[in-house]
């Protein structure tokens, strides 16, 4: 059956079937999509579906023409932050969180600026396009080693990467998109590709550098969004499609996404294939409003494996020392160096369990025992080995 999809035609490209004249913010009442295309609405086949339609959207629609019908069904939630009276991050953590998940939040923001050259960058705008094409090749080299690492073999977003490196660059010149961006050095760490309405924002994909996974940046650049949010006048931010539990915590609205089933009146195919359409919609929403879907994914994700993951961190043995021994045997390297890319993340690891800077550690090749290599901080060290045969002390 032929589609569009409701959201992406909306942010991506601001072109929406015919039928749908005008979007409103139903929270602030703002206009902020109106249709210029006047034909009569219609459609190639028997049957036609526009996926995710958005309740936080007043939908004005145009009298469908005599001879197409419609069918609506509600399908999975949606989560979104209302910034209305919302005069501050902390205000909104305070409303959202505890004592306790506050100070971690804002403990995982300080270890991070602590250990790391931390800035943000919110790319909205303006944006030379040399920054533009290397951020875009950084963001899917991040997202598809996030994807292994996830166990997820086939990523629809690695798969549509061409047309936003085409159009990407221009929506954001053009403040139709952003990219937000935590950089350590020169270095990228954590990237969020935003879509823009108006005052409405759009987190459509978030992706960071998994050796940084334990200062778990994800939260650190929600929290900075949101400050930016705040600061710009932004109404509401709504997130990709999905029921996870961060967003439950972080997100104070609910909304739902819809599915509209059109099908000509004059065709027993295409009533019959939107009548069966919107019957095995019915049964995946009986089935999710059960709680069945959630339990199946939160299984995959237990059981899901890495795929191939290079440099797995995992084969890395720790041993801390105490910090007066002392080796002769050691030559300095540079663990940034790409051929040291399978220590990098036992070392950021070690950064945030001792406190230590990246920029006062040392890393040393130990000769005598190949494979193993010595970080010194101001105050701790770790012996890391890849291999079986560790010095003993």
């Amino acid at each position: 059956m032929n589609s569009t999809n409701f959201f992406f035609d909306a942010y991506t490209k601001e072109l929406l079937p015919t039928h749908y004249r005008q979007l409103q913010n139903r929270y602030t009442g703002d206009v902020v999509f109106t249709n210029s295309n006047t034909d009569e609405f219609h459609f190639e086949g028997p049957a036609f579906v526009v996926e995710d339609v958005p309740g936080y959207f007043k939908v004005e629609t145009e009298k469908l023409p005599k001879n197409i019908g419609r069918h609506t069904i509600k399908q999975y939630p949606g989560f979104l932050i209302n910034f209305e009276n919302v005069p501050s991050l902390g205000a909104y953590l305070n409303e959202r969180f505890g004592k306790t998940s506050r100070y971690k939040l804002r403990r995982e923001q300080r270890k991070l600026e602590q250990c790391f050259d931390i800035r943000y960058v919110m790319y909205f705008g303006a944006m030379e396009k040399q920054e533009y094409d290397f951020l875009m090749d950084e963001f899917y080299r991040l997202l598809e080693l996030r994807s292994l690492e996830k166990g997820i073999k086939d990523n629809i977003n690695l798969a549509t990467q061409d047309f936003y490196r085409a159009n990407v660059y221009q929506m954001i010149l053009d403040k139709k998109a952003s990219f937000y961006v935590i950089y350590n050095g020169k270095k990228p760490i954590d990237i969020c590709l935003n879509f823009h309405m108006k005052n409405v924002i759009f987190q459509y994909i978030r992706t960071y550098d998994i050796d940084y996974s334990k200062f778990n940046t994800g939260y650190t650049d929600l929290m900075k969004q949101i400050e930016w949010c705040i600061a710009n006048g932004v109404r509401l931010i709504t997130f990709s499609k999905g029921d996870f539990y961060w967003k439950r915590r972080w997100c104070n609205t609910v909304y739902d996404y819809n599915y509209d089933i059109f099908f000509k009146k004059d065709s027993l195919k295409g009533r019959l294939k939107a009548q069966l359409y919107y019957l095995i919609k019915a049964l995946k929403q009986f089935v999710r409003e059960k709680g069945l879907i959630e339990k199946y994914h939160d299984f995959r994700d237990k059981h899901r494996k890495p795929i191939n993951l290079p440099n797995d961190p995992s084969k890395i043995t720790r041993t801390p020392i105490p910090f007066e021994k002392e080796f002769e045997k050691i030559e300095a390297i540079d663990f940034k160096n790409s051929k040291f890319d399978f220590l990098r993340r036992t070392i950021y690891d070690f950064l945030y369990e001792n406190d230590e800077k990246e920029s006062e550690i040392n890393v040393y090749a130990i000769l005598d025992h190949p494979k193993s290599y010595l970080v010194v901080g101001k105050k701790s060290k770790i012996l890391l080995s890849n291999t079986s045969d560790s010095p003993i002390f």
